[in-house]
């Protein structure tokens, strides 16, 4: 494919530690059936062979183009690939996942159709290779014509969903956007330290400055899901960061004109379901015997408050529930329990 000089979309594909997986991922890419996109690698700096299949990609194909980052995490390569962009919409793709060949033609489509600022799909997850063992993660379809429909219908479902499942795609991955908006508003992937969900977070904010908005319940992306990726690691900013995200979308509300204490019901709920995520990761590391000095450290540590409301808690799923009231009522053995079986026998 010959290079663009005016593309009307900017791939922006991420790579760190992902030799295993990047041939697929660019082939994915390459593949699309959409016409006039350019391909950004971004080098994150991982020293395995990853860089070296991308660069025979690019001696292959015109409109891919190499930058490297500051090796800072993903929000800092997502934001050295925006910056090279010249695309009029902008979208992601990790370096150890694939898309679908119609991806974004349909997404485009449907942006060309409605003119819209932002369009969301959903996505399969699958397991390391197992494309056949795959799970589709659905969300609610809306259209948003006006920006107090977006604020509404989706900046407060990114919060965190009032309703058992999910309301529209968080990930950066399954969204394009209009390129555009972030110049004109200074719009930059915040680190992982700072809100903890970088993805949640831009959608927020870059949805904050929008005025039409789609989300279409098609599994386009395929999410490879596997020990060594970011999102299966325990850190220890967990909580910092999420009292960060929730004054940070306090902030937003405040500006939107959103009710504040729906604002704040949401990152309660936020905070119920990630927090209780990290320390299932934790505890599944650990012997019954260090359970309880870690939980007591974290805990006391953190300032977490771990009461709750039953209204906030019929908000989440089964065994988030049980492994908070466990955690509340310091009943370490079988919140142990709980962790060992949910991670043997559910969470793949």
């Amino acid at each position: 494919m010959q290079k663009v000089l005016t593309p009307d979309l900017s791939v922006i594909v991420t790579v760190y530690n992902t030799e295993k997986y990047i041939t697929d991922c660019l082939q994915s890419v390459i593949s699309q059936s959409l016409e006039n996109f350019e391909i950004i690698i971004v080098d994150g700096g991982y020293p395995d062979k990853s860089m070296d299949i991308c660069a025979q990609f690019a001696q292959k194909y015109d409109n891919i183009t190499i930058v490297k980052s500051a090796g800072k995490g993903p929000g800092d390569s997502r934001n050295c690939g925006m910056a090279a962009a010249k695309g009029k919409y902008v979208t992601f793709v990790d370096g150890d996942d694939i898309i679908d060949t119609d991806m974004y033609s349909q997404l485009m489509a449907e942006i060309q159709q409605h003119n819209l600022d932002a369009v969301y799909c959903t996505c399969y997850r699958f397991f390391d290779d197992d494309l056949n063992n795959r799970s589709m993660r659905n969300i609610n379809e809306s259209f948003c014509t006006q920006n107090s429909e977006i604020a509404q219908n989706m900046i407060l479902p990114l919060i965190a969903s009032t309703k058992i499942g999910v309301e529209i795609a968080g990930s950066m991955c399954m969204a394009v956007y209009r390129r555009e908006i972030i110049i004109n508003n200074n719009l930059a992937v915040k680190p992982m330290e700072e809100v903890f969900s970088e993805d949640n977070f831009f959608n927020i904010e870059y949805l904050s400055f929008a005025e039409k908005a789609k989300a279409v319940n098609k599994p386009l992306y395929f999410y490879r899901r596997h020990m060594g990726s970011v999102s299966n690691r325990v850190h220890d900013y967990t909580v910092p960061a999420l009292k960060r995200f929730a004054e940070y979308t306090k902030q937003i509300g405040t500006r939107l004109g959103l009710d504040l204490r729906e604002v704040e019901k949401r990152n309660r709920i936020r905070f119920i379901v990630t927090f209780s995520a990290v320390v299932k990761k934790k505890i599944d590391a650990l012997p019954l015997g260090e359970v309880k000095k870690y939980l007591k450290d974290t805990i006391s540590g953190n300032n977490v408050d771990l009461s709750f409301d039953k209204e906030d808690l019929s908000c989440v799923e089964f065994q988030v529930k049980l492994f908070w009231i466990l955690m509340r009522y310091k009943l370490y053995t079988p919140l142990y329990l709980l962790v060992k079986v949910y991670s043997r026998f559910v969470a793949r």
